[in-house]
Formats: structure tokens, sequence, C-alpha cells
């Protein structure tokens, strides 16, 4: 059989390489994140894929094994979490829309980039949090019908705030009444 992860030990550190056709460098990156209490991560790229490197913190109780195995986890945990986001962002944005009455700069409100070079906040983190709820609560049955039951009334309650239209014309008028006087 053939691991997933190609793992090689020391005593104090552990080292595999991922597989980047299946994992994409920052979902490697977001599941290091979960575990960085407890190890040092060092990445490289290769043309086989990224090399992960990872040295226990002091006073870990440290297995490279059961840690490579619970890194594992963390990795498809977040791999198959960009996948449901990636699924749920029309529904997201929908809702976001019709909830700020389509005002929002949409593509740049759901469109962060983590790693830009510029700081921008993650609304996503948010709604995915949310949503991760609705989605654990064993009580709520939560369709197509429901979203659309939702999504009418966040945007009945969002007409009040509409901005009101602007008649091109009537600032006309009011140029032609001003120079008059």
């Amino acid at each position: 059989m053939t691991p997933f992860l190609s793992v090689s030990t020391d005593s104090d550190r552990t080292e595999f390489l991922i597989d980047t056709q299946l994992f994409s460098p920052v979902i490697a990156m977001k599941a290091a994140y979960v575990l960085l209490d407890r190890a040092y991560f060092f990445f490289f790229t290769r043309p086989d894929g990224l090399m992960v490197q990872v040295s226990p913190k002091v006073g870990q109780d440290w297995s490279a094994e059961r840690f490579t195995l619970e890194y594992s986890d963390e990795l498809l945990a977040y791999a198959l979490r960009a996948r449901v986001e990636l699924e749920n962002k029309e529904v997201r944005e929908t809702i976001v829309r019709r909830a700020l009455g389509s005002y929002a700069d949409l593509p740049n409100f759901t469109s962060v980039d983590p790693i830009a070079s510029s700081p921008q906040i993650d609304f996503d983190k948010d709604i995915d949090e949310i949503l991760r709820e609705i989605e654990n609560d064993p009580e709520l049955k939560i369709d197509e019908a429901e979203i659309n039951r939702i999504l009418a009334e966040i945007d009945s309650e969002t007409q009040a705030l509409k901005k009101p239209k602007l008649d091109p014309n009537k600032l006309k008028d009011v140029k032609k009444n001003f120079q008059h006087k």
C-alpha cells in the first residue's frame, strides 16, 4: 500500500511530502495552523509536491507517527471544508447580497485572498461559521424552500433601506430654476 503522506521521521521531527494534486499548499498551511501550539512547521515546494518538516515545541508529548496522523486528519478536514465553501459560495453570496440590499461590492466582499499583500477582512469566515452551525444542527431541516423564505424575509426587511432613485431630469430642472433666479 502506498501512503498518501510519504513520511520520514527522526526522534525529534518528522518530514512528509504532500501530493499537491490532491491538496493545495493553502490547505496544507491551514491544516498546520491548527497544530501550531504543538509544533513548528517548515514548507518547501518541490516538483513532486509540498515538503513539510515538523519539529515539536518544547514540552510536547511527541510521537511522529501520531502527529502525522493528526495532521492528516486536519488536512482532510480543511480540504473538505474548502470544497463545501466552494459549493455554498452562491448561496452565501445571495444571502449577503439580499441582506445588504445589493449595495455591497460583492466580488471583493466574498473573494478575499488570505495571502494577499494588502490586509483585508475575511467576511466569509463569519458566514461559514453560521452555515456550519446550521449544517450541524440536527433539529434544523433547511431546504431550498426554507432558504428562499429566509431570503424573502431579508428582502422585505431591507426594502425600506433601499436608496431612493434620483431622476436626472429633476436635477436639470433644479439647475435651470437656479440659473433663472
